[in-house]
């Protein structure tokens, strides 16, 4: 697995139950350090010097950390989150001595709700460094049907891992055999056609290419003796769109083709803000966390056992035991409230989001008997019916060297980011795609309906788009965010 520190430039390979297959880093390295600035490789995990609890994987190192005045030793931390797939590690961050990991898989879970009989890494870097990440693409249940001129068959697939055809109401879908990825549907039968054998590979900086083979022994009786397998290559559109449906560009023998335009092969940004708000428009993502901030003396509380932690977002945390200490997460012990620690200010923070996840980390705390600064990493999850009107609260998980984990299910943590994957219809064998009529951005205006029966005092405007909201321009700047069709008139604008 890889994971990528975008701001120093460095790649980490890290394997979890292993050891990586670098041979610089030594060979019993679990995590590896690549730093392409200096181009010097550090083993900053040992496989062997691995301990656990039920969420924190730690791997120490036997080399001595560079701050002075201290017996540390190198080391990294990844929590883990359950997911809805396999999910990628991700870089957090790092200190002198310690480099900090998230990772949200199904392999945390509690339950195999998620979990699928076959499925692969489904991201990879680019040569600069830059992630593509099909994760999105996943579907937990049913499968895409790919676009194909012949009536008398019809091709399923899934992204990276099988199709789980027990949770949809297709009947063509549940007779696919169970553990494949792609499903040849002819007539009443349903035949196994690939399986994921190896992760995502990228081929050129805008095209991915996943590789399904059949593992099953037997030939099909009309693939002419051949093994099938399906190549799905997923294509960056050269300019904003919506995606479009897999499309089925060649077939022989069993042989099968399929070219994917998506935006999800291009790069992912990684978004960064010293404040409690941050957007992209590149990535359609708006993300605003004031709303959560406490103020009047009535912070969050958090259980740690020996410890309680008080939290504020976007400001200090103002209690009779944590003032004047500018803390955003205060640490008081429960037995003794005169020991008083700030576990992160508000001053230093970042909220960063990748890839749905949402992290706030508050660092430059009080000093632990280690020489390490104190530090707090909240990772936010989605729940639009959290306690507290939606506000939720956050919860403690687990601390590593003066580093301490929390969760936090709120609604605010509910990102917008694009309305729809694909901007298609299936009605039996007929297929509509009307991707190529969504607008996305300029110089492309909105689609406009016009009514010439209205005299020009009375006129409205309507501006339409497909599968989006209207986008804000010209006439239409101003129309409700979220409209798709938007109405206006001399007297404003109305969400129709």
């Amino acid at each position: 697995w890889e994971a990528v520190d975008t701001k120093n430039n460095v790649l980490y390979k890290i394997n979890i139950c292993g050891s990586v297959d670098v041979v610089q880093c030594g060979p019993s390295s679990a995590v590896c350090m690549h730093d392409l600035k200096t181009h010097t490789y550090h083993s900053v995990g040992d496989s062997v010097l691995r301990s656990a609890t039920r969420s924190l994987l730690e791997f120490n190192t036997t080399v001595s950390c560079d701050r002075p005045g201290t017996n540390h030793r190198v080391q990294s931390s990844i929590a883990f989150l359950c997911g809805k797939t396999l999910g990628t590690p991700e870089f957090v961050t790092a200190t002198e001595c310690v480099h900090y990991f998230e990772w949200r898989t199904t392999a945390a879970c509690r339950k195999d709700i998620f979990k699928a009989k076959k499925e692969v890494p489904c991201y990879v870097f680019d040569e600069e460094l830059r992630k593509h990440d099909l994760n999105p693409l996943i579907k937990l249940s049913g499968a895409y049907l790919v676009d194909d001129s012949d009536p008398d068959t019809s091709l399923f697939i899934n992204v990276c891992r099988d199709i789980d055809t027990l949770r949809d109401p297709d009947s063509q879908l549940r007779a696919c055999p169970p553990g494949t990825a792609a499903c040849l549907v002819r007539g009443d039968q349903a035949f196994n056609v690939g399986q994921p054998q190896e992760g995502l590979k990228l081929v050129r900086k805008d095209r991915l290419v996943l590789s399904y083979v059949r593992e099953e022994a037997g030939e099909l009786d009309f693939c002419d003796g051949h093994s099938p397998a399906v190549t799905i290559t997923f294509v960056c559109p050269s300019e904003r769109r919506e995606g479009t449906i897999p499309k089925l560009t060649a077939k022989s023998n069993c042989r099968y083709e399929v070219e994917w335009i998506t935006e999800y092969a291009c790069h992912r940004d990684y978004l960064e803000s010293k404040t409690c708000s941050l957007s992209g428009e590149q990535q359609d993502v708006s993300i605003d966390l004031t709303p959560l901030a406490q103020s009047g003396g009535s912070p969050y509380i958090s259980d740690g056992k020996e410890y309680l932690f008080y939290l504020n977002v976007c400001g200090e945390t103002e209690t009779q035991f944590c003032n004047k200490k500018q803390a955003a997460v205060c640490q008081v012990k429960r037995n003794n409230t005169s020991q008083v620690k700030a576990a992160g200010r508000y001053q230093n923070q970042t909220l960063r989001y990748s890839d749905g996840d949402l992290t706030l980390i508050y660092f430059g705390g009080d000093e632990c008997s280690s020489g390490f600064q104190r530090m707090s990493v909240i990772n936010f999850e989605c729940n639009k019916t959290a306690g507290k009107d939606g506000k939720g609260n956050p919860v403690f998980t687990g601390e590593v060297d003066c580093t301490y984990f929390f969760t936090w299910d709120t609604k605010y943590a509910c990102v917008k980011e694009k309305e729809d994957l694909l901007c298609g219809a299936v009605d039996g064998k007929k297929r509509y795609d009307l991707s190529a009529l969504v607008r996305h951005a300029e110089p492309e205006q909105n689609w406009e309906a016009v009514d010439g029966s209205q005299t020009e005092t009375e006129k409205k405007h309507f501006f339409i788009n497909i599968c989006h909201r209207v986008l804000q321009a010209g006439k239409a700047r101003g129309c409700p965010e979220d409209a798709a069709v938007c109405a206006v008139d001399k007297n404003g604008s109305k969400n129709l």
